[in-house]
Order: C-alpha cells, then sequence, then structure tokens
C-alpha cells in the first residue's frame, strides 16, 4: 500500500476505506487471483478477520473499488450545458487520474465479479457512455449518434490507458496531458467510410500446437488463465487434457508461447513499417495502421495479452515474453520521438494511448456495428501520436 498504514491495534474511521484502497492497489499490481484477504489484511496491518468485517470476501472488495471509481466520475460530470468539449474531457481527465489504478480493475479483473455485481458495473459504464455520447452529439450535430458514441469510447480509452503503465508527470501537466489528448479525439472529425467490420478469419493451424494456442488464446481471453483447466483446453481441441502435455509442458508454457507468438506478430508489424516507410512519419504511420489492423483482427490474441500477462511467472521463457514487449514499446516510443521529438515521458504516454486506445475498441464488440470503425481507430491512434 503507497500510504503507510496505521498501527496495529488501532480503529481508524476510514478503515473500510484503507482496506479498499489496499485492495485496489494489490489487485492491479498482481492480478485479482493471486492476493488473498490475508494480503490485503496485512497491508492495512490488521488481521484477516478486520477485513471480513467491512467486506464478505474478495469479490466484494473488488466491486467496491470499481463501483467507487465509477461514482467518483459519475459525481463529477458537469452538469452545465455551456461545457465545452475541452471542459468535459477536463473533468474526465481529472476522474481518471484520481482513481488510476480502478481503471485496471475494470479492464482486466471484472469477469472475477457475480454476475448481479457486474451488472451493477456494467450499468454504471453504460451510464457514463451514454452521457458522453449525449454532450459529444450536442455540440457536434454534424455526427451521427454512432459516430459521436466511438468518439466517445475512444477518448475514454485514451483516459484509461494510464491504468496500465506506472508514466508519471506531476500534477496538473498530467492532467493537461490527457485533457489534451481527449479533446483532439472529441474534436476529430471521423474519416468518410461506411465499411462495417468483419469477423476475421484465422488461418487454419498449421500443427496441433498451433490449434492448441488458438484454443487456449481465446478460453483465457473469455474466462482468464486462472480459471481455464488443462482439460478445457484439451476439450477446446477434440483431445483428452493429459494429451495436451504431448505439445506444451504446462499451462503456463502454453500461455508463454500464446502471448510470444502475438508479440513476434508485433515485432514484424515494426519490421515490416520500417521497411515500407521512408521517413519517421512514414514508419510511423505504418506501425499504428498495422497494430490497430492486428487488433481488430484478433480481439482474443489482445485481451490475453492485456488481461493475462500478470500470470506469466518468473522462469527464463516468461521472462524473455517480457521483454519482447518492453523492446516493443521502447522501439515504438523512439519512432514516435523521431518523427516529433517531445519530453520522452509524454512520448510514452501518447503511444501507450495509441496502444490502448486500439485495444480497448478491438474488444468492444457492440462497436463493429458502426461504419468506418476500423479507419476512425487508425486516425484516433495516429492523431494520439503527434
Amino acid at each position: 500500500m503507497s500510504a503507510t498504514p496505521p498501527p496495529r491495534g488501532t480503529r481508524p474511521r476510514n478503515r473500510r476505506a484503507l482496506i479498499r484502497d489496499a485492495a485496489t492497489e494489490l489487485f492491479a499490481q498482481r492480478g485479482y487471483a493471486n492476493v488473498a484477504v490475508s494480503d490485503i489484511a496485512a497491508a492495512v496491518n490488521v488481521g484477516a478477520s478486520a477485513v471480513y468485517r467491512h467486506y464478505a470476501g474478495k469479490a466484494d472488495l473488488l466491486f467496491d473499488a470499481i463501483d467507487t471509481a465509477l461514482e467518483t466520475t459519475l459525481g463529477a460530470l458537469p452538469t452545465d450545458d455551456a461545457a465545452d468539449l475541452s471542459q468535459i474531457a477536463a473533468v474526465l481527465a481529472r476522474a481518471t487520474l484520481d482513481t488510476r489504478e480502478a481503471g485496471v480493475l475494470m479492464q482486466r479483473e471484472s469477469r472475477n465479479l457475480s454476475p448481479d455485481a457486474a451488472a451493477q458495473i456494467r450499468k454504471k459504464r453504460v451510464q457514463i457512455s451514454g452521457w458522453l455520447t449525449t454532450e459529444i452529439a450536442a455540440r457536434r450535430p454534424e455526427l451521427t449518434t454512432e459516430q459521436a458514441e466511438l468518439l466517445g469510447v475512444c477518448a475514454s480509452d485514451t483516459l484509461t490507458s494510464i491504468s496500465f503503465h506506472r508514466q508519471v508527470l506531476p500534477r496538473p501537466a498530467f492532467d493537461d496531458l490527457l485533457t489534451d489528448l481527449a479533446t483532439r479525439i472529441l474534436r476529430m472529425d471521423p474519416p468518410a467510410d461506411t465499411t462495417r467490420e468483419t469477423r476475421a478469419r484465422r488461418p487454419k493451424p498449421a500443427t496441433r500446437a498451433d490449434e492448441i494456442l488458438d484454443a487456449a488464446t481465446d478460453l483465457f481471453a473469455e474466462r482468464g488463465y486462472a480459471e481455464v483447466s488443462i482439460d478445457d483446453i484439451g476439450a477446446a481441441v477434440g483431445i483428452a487434457g493429459p494429451s495436451v502435455y504431448n505439445h506444451f509442458a504446462s499451462k503456463q508454457d502454453i500461455l508463454v508461447d500464446a502471448l510470444a507468438r502475438g508479440l513476434r506478430g508485433l515485432r514484424a508489424a515494426m519490421d515490416t513499417a520500417r521497411d515500407e516507410g521512408r521517413t519517421p512519419a512514414e514508419v510511423l504511420r505504418h506501425l499504428s495502421d498495422a497494430y490497430v489492423d492486428l487488433t481488430l483482427d484478433h480481439p482474443s490474441l489482445v485481451t490475453a495479452m492485456i488481461t493475462e500477462l500478470i500470470h506469466l511467472g518468473g522462469e527464463a521463457r516468461a521472462a524473455e515474453a517480457r521483454q519482447m514487449q518492453r523492446e516493443f514499446i521502447q522501439d515504438w516510443v523512439a519512432l514516435a520521438g523521431a518523427h516529433h521529438p517531445d519530453d520522452p515521458v509524454v512520448t510514452r504516454i501518447k503511444v501507450q494511448a495509441a496502444q490502448m486506445m486500439a485495444n480497448d475498441v478491438a474488444r468492444t464488440p457492440r462497436l463493429r456495428r458502426i461504419p468506418g470503425l476500423r479507419a476512425t481507430a487508425r486516425d484516433a491512434a495516429w492523431l494520439l501520436q503527434q
């Protein structure tokens, strides 16, 4: 826990909030499945029984962490019709920074909620999204409702991208940067493209191992690594669970290979961009567009790379996958810096905003009905890196 916990044996009035804040931080850092109630109790210097006096269990804590962040955002939404798009972006930027770690929980851990709790969270997220769509449409009557919705989602995803990395700027400079990035999206003109997204056909697996990786990636994305067994993976490809071990030593190896395969695809996209582009701007645009395409064509892979990387162990192959991810981001940031020299921290925030915006758009099935989704996501990702 970032703050110093109160001395053991004391009874601070805000103990429930301290417990919730500690759980939020631990869930974000380690992953929900890797945190026990005893870990949360230790973070606030109490016994587990003290946690249970306030919460029924981990899932209850997870719900409260996410729900509190959403209530913070709902309470901050301006009621003044005179607020312009930049003022709306500023309010959302402040709320996002104030509840930064909760963004990880919404994106990565909300599937651990009970159906009722998940429905309550979904209702509030829809409420915020609907409010933003209405506000954009009121200020930009030239847009269709679908275009206003898509821009609102892209702007919101741009803001929540900060939850997935540790880049820090002093406030209010951080607020100003996020406000600027979100405002760019809210004010952008959607491209004149009426193409609707269709599900990309996955190439037929070349080997049984590839078939297992495809099936496991889908299952990890849908249920989460911790909830998928070897028997589940075997059943998905029509073999007995133990037969999976003829191809992989463990479930952990399957995860490592699945993520490494995705990272190799990203590296290939970067190599192609360098071959095709003559200037830093051309290389960066090729890479940015290729990344958006990959996310839209392989949403399960993207989901697994976002949600399951935290489950990699400490062995050499897992460390290699993490290093591949770091090097890919570092190389992208270097390209962005060559195109548009800026403070390195600012450049990294912009690049990761573009990446996470693309990731989240790809993982939101309802957006696929909106004409011009791919072209809009490409332009938005490019705009964020200027």
